[in-house]
C-alpha cells in the first residue's frame, strides 16, 4: 500500500510537534494557561446589569411597626387627658356612675382644680404628649409610615390631613389656638419632608 505524500507530511509534522513540546514542557503549559482578556462588549455588558440594579425604582411599602407604635402613641396621649378629666370631676363629687354614663353632667358645674391645671399643662404644654411638636411630629411621621415615604403621594396625604382638620372645626365651631398651631405645625414639617429636609423625630 502506497503513502500518499500529504498523510506523510502531516504525520511528520505532528511527530515534530510533540518533540518541540517534550522539549519545551513549561513553554507549552503557559500557552495553555493565558487567560482571555475580556472583551469590551462583555465589560459594557456587565456595567449595563450593575447599572440597571444600581437605578431600579425603589418600592414604597407602608411601614406597619411604625404606624403601630404611632397610634399607640396617640392613643396613650388621649388616655392621660381623658383621666385627667376623669380624676377631677371625681375629686368634686361626680360618682363612677356618672362618668360610666355621662349623666347629668350637662348640668353640672366643673371647676379646674390646681391639680388639673398643672397636668393639663404639662400635657398639653410645648413637651407635652399633646402639645404643638408632639402632636404634629405623629401626624406627619404616620404620613410618611404609610405611604412608605413615597413624597410622589404627597399630596394626596397632604389633602387628607386639611380635610381632617377642617372636620374637626366645624364638629368644634372652631380650632382651639393649641389646633390651629398644631395644624400650622404640620404643614412646616410635612412641606419640610416633600422638600427633603424635615427635623420630625422618630
Amino acid at each position: 500500500m502506497k503513502i500518499h505524500h500529504n498523510t506523510a507530511s502531516s504525520y511528520h509534522a505532528e511527530v515534530n510537534r510533540k518533540k518541540m513540546a517534550e522539549r519545551n514542557p513549561k513553554e507549552n503549559s503557559q500557552k495553555k494557561d493565558v487567560k482571555t482578556e475580556p472583551s469590551i462588549v462583555d465589560k459594557m455588558d456587565k456595567e449595563s446589569k450593575v447599572e440597571k440594579v444600581t437605578y431600579e425604582k425603589p418600592k414604597h411599602v407602608p411601614d406597619e411597626k411604625a404606624i403601630e407604635r404611632l397610634w399607640k402613641e396617640s392613643q396613650a396621649a388621649h388616655q392621660q387627658l381623658i383621666d385627667i378629666v376623669r380624676q377631677l370631676l371625681e375629686r368634686q363629687g361626680v360618682s363612677t356612675d356618672q362618668l360610666d354614663s355621662m349623666k347629668d353632667l350637662v348640668d353640672t358645674e366643673v371647676e379646674v382644680d390646681e391639680i388639673a391645671r398643672n397636668d393639663l399643662e404639662a400635657l398639653l404644654g410645648p413637651d407635652g404628649e399633646l402639645g404643638v411638636e408632639q402632636v404634629s411630629d405623629r401626624i406627619v411621621n404616620f404620613a410618611i409610615a404609610i405611604s412608605g415615604g413615597d413624597t410622589s403621594k404627597a399630596e394626596i396625604l397632604k389633602d387628607a390631613i386639611i380635610k381632617g382638620f377642617k372636620a374637626a372645626e366645624e364638629a368644634l365651631g372652631g380650632l382651639p389656638d393649641i389646633s390651629q398651631k398644631t395644624y400650622d405645625r404640620v404643614m412646616e414639617k410635612f412641606d419640610a419632608w416633600v422638600n427633603g429636609t424635615e427635623k420630625t423625630s422618630e
